[in-house]
């Protein structure tokens, strides 16, 4: 596609976006649908997980407005909207993993994180983030862009995998509510995305270095190793998995600028 057919596309509607933001899940859960034939063990350890990350936006989204992406006003409009939705995302999760017997997923402690000194950069506060990112400018905003596209690739896969382990027709009802409300975020990240990294050298040189030791999905590197193992292996895990994650790889490597080197590092975070 030429820049000419890119910039004739309409762009991302972000005020219809945040006027058709989709809120209180709850109605639509049917929790009556798990009495009695209850989700699996192993789909309730993934959900749990899942839920911890949708409910760790406003960690996100702190990290992100402390750089120069919270100048951005078409961004900053997205991303409240944004963290709006995941916030009743992950209560919805809440409420299913409590029709199953178990707690919210915030309740209980994690365990201890993964010693990973190839993701340090990670756990920068927000402090330590502002005063970096003074360096690094509005091309950073593109590499915010690139690991939320990637985050919604790698969630989106979650997400199909846990329907199939849990094959319980009242969760994948709800399911695929959650993919059609990340379905619009996906779409904004990846216009976004693909336009800055067309756009800007800087952008990509700076995406090209923090993906190859970004910890997926986001907000993973704050979870507990016993956690992310167990994702992995169950995402990521074996020669299907392997599939999974080497897609997302391949479509890393698509995007403006990027390569297949990039995309191999991230598909091998993906099973580590």
């Amino acid at each position: 596609m030429t820049s000419t057919d890119a910039t004739s596309r309409a762009r991302f509607d972000v005020r219809q976006f945040a006027s058709t933001a989709r809120g209180n899940l709850r109605p639509e859960l049917h929790l009556e649908g798990y009495e009695g034939a209850q989700l699996s063990a192993d789909a309730v350890h993934l959900l749990r997980y899942l839920g911890r990350l949708e409910s760790a936006t406003m960690e996100q989204l702190r990290n992100l407005l402390v750089t120069a992406t919270h100048k951005d006003a078409r961004v900053t409009a997205f991303l409240v909207t944004w963290a709006f939705e995941k916030f009743w995302i992950a209560d919805a999760i809440d409420q299913i993993l409590v029709a199953n017997g178990s707690t919210g997923a915030q309740v209980g402690d994690e365990g201890a994180p993964r010693a990973d000194r190839s993701e340090s950069a990670e756990r920068r506060g927000p402090i330590r983030r502002a005063i970096l990112a003074m360096g690094q400018g509005v091309p950073l905003t593109g590499v915010h862009m690139t690991a939320g596209l990637i985050d919604e690739w790698v969630m989106a896969t979650a997400y199909e995998r846990l329907d199939a382990v849990a094959g319980h027709p009242t969760l994948s009802a709800t399911l695929d509510t959650i993919r059609d409300i990340k379905s619009r975020h996906e779409l904004f990240f990846a216009e976004e995305a693909r336009r800055r990294l067309a756009e800007s050298s800087k952008t990509v040189k700076q995406a090209t270095s923090q993906l190859a030791h970004a910890a997926w999905p986001i907000g993973a590197v704050d979870r507990s190793d016993a956690d992310r193992t167990f994702f992995e292996q169950t995402v990521f895990g074996g020669a299907d998995g392997l599939q999974r994650a080497t897609t997302i790889g391949n479509r890393v490597a698509e995007l403006p600028g990027l390569t297949p080197q990039t995309g191999d590092a991230v598909a091998r975070k993906l099973r580590s």
